[in-house]
């Protein structure tokens, strides 16, 4: 985990919700916005995609994403999906550094 700098953004994944109503949801820990969010969730294996194309779409890249704020998008998870998934942030800090982050995520 990235040290608590004021002048970086921290932007972690997770997995939200219960059952049938479950999101990948996004949040900044940092102190600082993060800017230019982009997400991107992988099944592993040749398995389906456990979110939509267009709702990734439609829901980022995110312009800006506050200290404390969550975005989240619905998942889909089925037989077909699998069961473990690799999210990818990426994002922009205020100083203009990028930072990606590898998630590894199971329900």
């Amino acid at each position: 985990m990235q040290a608590d700098n004021p002048m970086t953004a921290n932007v972690t994944v997770f997995l939200s919700g219960v059952g049938g109503d479950r999101h990948f949801t996004v949040e900044n820990e940092g102190a600082a916005p993060a800017r230019n969010v982009e997400l991107k969730i992988e099944s592993e294996g040749d398995k389906n995609a456990p979110v939509l194309e267009s709702e990734l779409d439609k829901k980022f890249p995110i312009a800006e994403l506050a200290s404390g704020e969550q975005r989240s998008v619905q998942a889909i998870i089925t037989t077909g999906t699998g069961i473990h998934f690799n999210a990818y942030v990426v994002w922009q800090n205020p100083d203009g550094s990028h930072r990606e982050v590898k998630t590894r995520l199971t329900p």
